[in-house]
């Protein structure tokens, strides 16, 4: 069982194919996704297996990757890090106005807030008083939004389009506050270049909670679905049989997963006490996932790497916290 957690963010810099296999329908690779609900999501054997390749690729993390991730021959201890799955909390889509929102729903909000606490319960420095983003209701805007429209009839009420689809929408302060903390969090300053002011500032102003079926549409409808081929290298033209359509997570997508820490399996109490001494296993593992996600947090995930697919910054929520 674990006894420490971590929980974090997935950006997505560029399109995301963490592919679920072939299927007989339009798209024939589609993306990992809840069974029960339909959202995206990435499966933590997937992330693990990424984390792993990461931590393995770095000649200062290298080392105890055996000993922290599992041997990846053979059986002879588990490993002492894991994961959840890579859960959907915004989901960005294409608007008339502000070029595109990221786009939420009340029953998302609700589970990363539950599961904020869950694994972060001792520790709310950065997402204070998250509790309260379960209130928010559906067609709910930022104080200041890009995205909105006066209604001609009525300018007291506020439009916006998404995609084809109109939506009446009302400001709420919560999800305001909301904003402004998370794209703090997800955009942090640079000290010696702010690349990312231009979406922190848009974060704090273009985040839109539909209803929960609305948002279902929105990431089963307007993921990017590229269609690819193959080239037969002595006629130059499309091979038979090698047109397929790949689905991906749009660029700008934003997941949330937590790194759970437990015993250092392949130790002894003696070798622990020579290498680690005075420090519990679980702060052992969690310093080390912690230590090589805050040097360098961008990371492959799924497929296509040699597109450019799947480029993804990993961004810690808070500091390690201790579950008992």
């Amino acid at each position: 069982m674990f006894k420490k957690s971590l929980p974090f963010f997935i950006y997505c810099e560029t399109p995301v194919h963490v592919g679920s296999g072939s299927e007989l329908g339009y798209v024939d690779l589609p993306i990992q996704r809840e069974r029960h609900s339909g959202f995206p999501k990435i499966e933590a054997s997937s992330l693990k297996g990424c984390m792993r390749d990461f931590f393995s690729s770095d000649e200062n993390y290298k080392d105890p990757v055996n000993l922290i991730f599992g041997p990846e021959d053979g059986d002879l201890h588990a490993g002492s890090l894991g994961f959840i799955d890579g859960r959907i909390l915004l989901f960005p889509v294409k608007s008339v106005r502000g070029i595109f929102a990221w786009v939420t729903c009340p029953l998302v909000l609700s589970r990363f807030s539950e599961e904020y606490y869950l694994f972060n319960e001792d520790n709310k420095n950065l997402l204070n008083d998250i509790d309260e983003i379960s209130n928010i209701k559906e067609y709910s805007i930022t104080k200041n939004s890009n995205l909105t429209m006066k209604n001609n009839n009525d300018f007291n009420r506020k439009i916006l389009i998404l995609e084809e689809y109109k939506f009446e929408v009302k400001e709420d302060e919560t999800l305001t506050k909301f904003a402004e903390i998370l794209s703090k969090v997800i955009f942090p300053i640079n000290a010696s270049f702010d690349y990312y002011k231009e979406l922190r500032e848009k974060m704090k102003v273009d985040i839109v909670v539909l209803s929960n079926d609305d948002f279902r549409d929105f990431t089963e409808l307007s993921t990017e679905v590229i269609t690819r081929t193959k080239i037969d290298p002595i006629k130059h033209t499309v091979a038979t049989g090698a047109l397929f359509n790949e689905e991906y997570a749009p660029e700008n997508t934003i997941f949330y997963s937590a790194a759970l820490a437990s015993n250092l399996y392949g130790m002894n109490q003696e070798e622990k006490m020579k290498k680690y001494p005075d420090k519990k296993d679980e702060d052992v593992v969690l310093e080390y996932f912690a230590a090589g996600i805050n040097e360098n947090g961008v990371l492959q995930i799924g497929g296509n790497e040699t597109l450019g697919k799947g480029i993804v910054r990993i961004v810690p929520m808070n500091e390690v916290k201790s579950n008992g």
